[in-house]
Order: structure tokens, then sequence, then C-alpha cells
């Protein structure tokens, strides 16, 4: 049996604090790769706050972690400010995975990385062609050519829609569309933020949406970084992983998801 350990975080805002946080958690932990899932980045104007690091320090932050591979997903907060960052970042030598609508492979695991419906994605995008307006008009594609591997891990800055892990109606709630693709498409594990408060105020941080398990740890302000260590176990030859454990600091409860349960 092999295993793949991914350390997922949302919602570090450009926070001098948790971006150190990080630094000690990846030290402590030594996960095979980082998913940066939205809002890694903070749009302000003006002089860079003293709390706060500008976008290209961001990057060489990142690019530094002893980590060999990390994965960006497009939040609200990544528009123009992601040009001066993806610079830096391929400044310090690293390669690029910014997923929008994507998958790719971390070992053996596939991740599927989903668009954001808030916010300008051009800059992102880098010149590749924006998606359809709905999900149903691409995400069939990507799981028919990609096959069951694409339905392990799934991550997305902004919830769905009704589940106890964001604030219903409300501007951090999500949206009914990613809701309708979880349903229809049943992936094994979903991660997303953009709620930074809910979870740490109900202190539940997961949820079962049909045959899915929803994450959200939600985020600190700048009090302790708040991420999850998500450990995919393969069998044989499966695409999908025989179990993922998703364990969330800094609460340390774990939760185990078996292949078909």
């Amino acid at each position: 049996m092999s295993a793949i350990t991914l350390l997922t975080v949302t919602d570090l805002h450009s926070q001098r604090g948790l971006y150190a946080d990080l630094a000690k958690a990846v030290e402590d932990h030594r996960p095979d790769a980082i998913a940066l899932v939205g809002d890694f980045l903070d749009m302000f104007q003006g002089p860079v706050p003293p709390d706060l690091l500008d976008p290209a320090s961001c990057a060489r932050a990142l690019a530094r972690l002893p980590c060999p591979e990390m994965v960006f997903v497009r939040g609200n907060h990544e528009g123009p400010n992601w040009r001066p960052f993806a610079e830096a970042w391929r400044a310090e030598g690293r390669k690029t995975v910014a997923l929008h609508g994507e998958t790719c492979r971390i070992g053996r695991l596939h991740v599927l990385g989903f668009p954001s419906l808030m916010g300008e994605e051009t800059t992102f995008l880098e010149g590749r062609p924006p998606l359809p307006p709905h999900s149903d008009d691409w995400l069939p594609k990507l799981l028919d050519r990609v096959g069951p591997a694409a339905r392990a891990l799934w991550l997305m800055h902004e919830p769905p829609t009704g589940t106890p892990l964001s604030a219903e109606g409300s501007v951090v709630g999500g949206n009914a569309e990613w809701r309708h693709a979880i349903e229809l498409h049943a992936p094994q594990l979903v991660v997303f933020g953009h709620d930074h408060r809910t979870p740490v105020r109900t202190k539940r941080w997961h949820y079962r949406l049909g045959s899915t398990t929803c994450v959200n740890v939600g985020q600190s302000a700048g009090r302790g970084l708040r991420f999850c260590l998500v450990k995919a176990r393969f069998d044989g030859e499966a695409n999908l992983p025989t179990s993922l454990e998703v364990k969330a600091f800094p609460l340390h409860e774990s939760i185990f998801i078996e292949s078909g349960s």
C-alpha cells in the first residue's frame, strides 16, 4: 500500500503571521504537497500594511517551503495581484500548478480544482480560455476524460450551499452550483473555505452531503493557522484511494473515508 499526504489551507489573506505558521506546519509534517485553496493573497490598496506580505513576498515565502509540489486554486481575492505573485514564484524556479476547472496528479492522487465564481479570473488564467458559464458544461467532460480518479478530491474556495460549514444567506454562504455538482457526481472528499468563522464558532468542520464528505476548518485572524492533512492510501491498481484520512489542526481531530462509503 502506498500513501500521499497533502496539506490543505485556505484564506491566508497575505497575513504575515499565518504564512509563518504555515512554514512551521510544513516543517513539522513534511507533506508531499500543499494545496492553497483560495484567498492566499489579499486585495488591498496603497502601502502594504505591516501585518501583511505583498504578493511577491507571499510567492517567495511559499517557494522556499521544504515541499516538492504546490497547487493553487483561485479565491475571490486573487485577481490582478496574481501577476506579481506568479512572476516571483517562477523566478524562484517553481512550476506553476494553478487549477481552474482542471485536475493534476500528486503521485497517484488526482486533485480537481474548481474556479471561483467571484472576483476577476482573467489574470489567473494567464491566457487560458475561460470556462463555460455553468459547471454542467465543462465538469462532466472533464470527469469522462480523466475517469473515476477525478472523484477523489475536489478543492473549491467557495462552499456549496446548504451545509453547516458556512453561514447560510450570507456573502460567504456559498453557491448552489457547487452543491449541484457534488450531489450529481459524488466525489469522495471536498475541501473549501471562504467562510473563515463559522467552523471556528460552531466547532464543526466536516459534514456529509450525500456520500461526499465536505470539510471546512475555517481560518483564524492571525491567531494560529487552521489547516488539514489529507492522507490518501492506495492499494493495488485502484484509481481511487482505498481510504482517505483527514486530520484537522489545531483540533487534532480525524475522520476516515473508506472507498465506496
